[in-house]
């Protein structure tokens, strides 16, 4: 058997990257995904939370015990220091549950998804880089009707990620996902890239 072939998948925030992996996940794909593994690590009796609620106190746990994290993600977007702190926490723990997925996969490619694999240097981890690009009134749409943003906060959190154009030029292979995108356009480019990674892997 080859060794896993891993696929790194990134993009913007709010530019489709959980439609594209559930894309994926219909042709029997597996996902690892960091948010998801961020999220397990975060929440109560997670490998994570202790630590979290040292650093940050009390003032983040929410009524029913677990992370609010609303808050934090207030707290660490507006102070630089703690959100270092915050990734100096997770992104070490993250990073090790994503390497022991992939020694336990037994599938010919998967696809990694990490929001900020750019911004983490983990692209250079990856065999090929995906790219779910996006152009940004796109996103600052979906933000708006997705998390109530107003387009003030939207761009300041466009714009805290890397840019567009660094992405572009850091990946092998790209999906346009904006608004005038069809679910069926977005599925049949899923399927070319599946037919060629498989391709791909086997060469």
């Amino acid at each position: 058997m080859n060794e896993t072939f891993k696929i790194g998948l990134t993009g913007g925030i709010a530019s489709g990257k959980t439609t594209v992996c559930n894309l994926f996940k219909d042709l029997s794909v597996e996902i690892i995904d960091a948010d998801v593994i961020s999220h397990e690590l975060s929440k109560k009796g997670g490998a994570a939370f202790e630590e979290i609620i040292e650093a940050f106190e009390d003032e983040i746990i929410g009524n029913d015990g677990e992370l609010d994290r609303k808050k934090l993600r207030s707290i660490v977007f507006n102070d630089d220091s703690k959100k270092k702190m915050l990734e100096g926490i997770i992104h070490p723990k993250v990073l090790l549950s994503i390497n022991e997925k992939i020694k336990a996969s037994q599938s010919d490619y998967l696809i990694i998804s990490v929001p900020l694999m750019i911004e983490t240097g983990m692209n250079a981890m990856m065999d090929r880089v995906l790219l779910i690009d996006c152009n940004v009134e796109t996103q600052i749409e979906r933000l708006s009707q997705r998390d109530q943003s107003s387009r003030e906060e939207a761009i300041k959190i466009i714009e805290s990620q890397a840019s567009i154009e660094s992405k572009r030029e850091l990946s092998d292979d790209r999906i346009i996902n904006n608004n005038e995108t069809s679910i069926e356009e977005l599925t049949l480019k899923v399927k070319e890239l599946d037919d060629f990674y498989r391709n791909l892997n086997h060469k």
